[in-house]
C-alpha cells in the first residue's frame, strides 16, 4: 500500500467514526431536548453544565421565484469561491 492509500485509508476510518460520534450526538441532544419539553424548561444548570433552549428563527430569500417575478438578481450577488475535498 503506499502513502496515499494509507491515507485515504485513514481517511475513510476518521470519517465513518465522525459520522458515528455526529449520530450519537444527536441522539443525546434529542434525549435532553425531551426531557427540558417534558419538565416545561428552557434552562437548567448543574454543578458542571448549563443547558439554555431556545426557539431560534432562519429566513431565506427564494431566488428562483424572485428571478421569475423581477428578473436578473445578477448585480445584487456576491459570489465566493472554495475548495472542496471529495473522497470516495
Amino acid at each position: 500500500m503506499n502513502e496515499l492509500e494509507k491515507v485515504v485509508a485513514d481517511y475513510r476510518s476518521l470519517k465513518a467514526l465522525k459520522e458515528d460520534l455526529e449520530e450519537q450526538l444527536k441522539d443525546i441532544e434529542r434525549e435532553i431536548i425531551v426531557y427540558m419539553d417534558s419538565n416545561e424548561k428552557l434552562a437548567e444548570t448543574g454543578k458542571d453544565f448549563t443547558i439554555k433552549l431556545s426557539t431560534c428563527e432562519r429566513r431565506t430569500v427564494d431566488t428562483k421565484r424572485l428571478e421569475a417575478d423581477l428578473g436578473s438578481l445578477a448585480e445584487y450577488q456576491r459570489i465566493s469561491q472554495y475548495r472542496r475535498l471529495y473522497v470516495k
